[in-house]
């Protein structure tokens, strides 16, 4: 088995840059957290299911976009399947569980992103 070394110098920069973090990097702040808690816009929004193929299999991606503010979205993966046809059958189910208007009443309007197509 092959084992990868440092040579001294290396070792030695490397942690430097490591001991020297903090003057590069600034904290965060409390409020640049606070768009987790600040959730109120996901229950206004669209869901659009989304099949990717990722590392062989089918990803499963979820969709939330705010059905008044399209640039406002969260896309999460939901699961992975190994046949597309299933992926895109529990795609449909999953946005009809996730989405909070069951008739599908809430759509995105793609004249809101002001794009110009010139």
């Amino acid at each position: 088995m092959y084992q990868a070394h440092l040579d001294d110098q290396a070792y030695n920069e490397l942690l430097n840059l490591l001991n020297n973090q903090h003057l590069t990097e600034i904290p965060g702040e409390e409020q640049d957290m606070n768009f987790l808690a600040d959730d109120w816009w996901l229950r206004d929004t669209s869901v659009i299911e989304h099949v990717v193929p990722r590392d062989g299999m089918w990803e499963i991606q979820l969709v939330f976009a705010h059905y008044l503010e399209p640039l406002k979205l969260v896309k999460r993966a939901i699961k992975r399947c190994t046949c597309p046809r299933k992926a895109e059958m529990n795609a449909w189910y999953m946005r009809r569980l996730a989405a909070k208007d069951q008739r599908g009443t809430l759509t995105v309007d793609i004249r809101l992103f002001g794009l110009c197509i010139n």
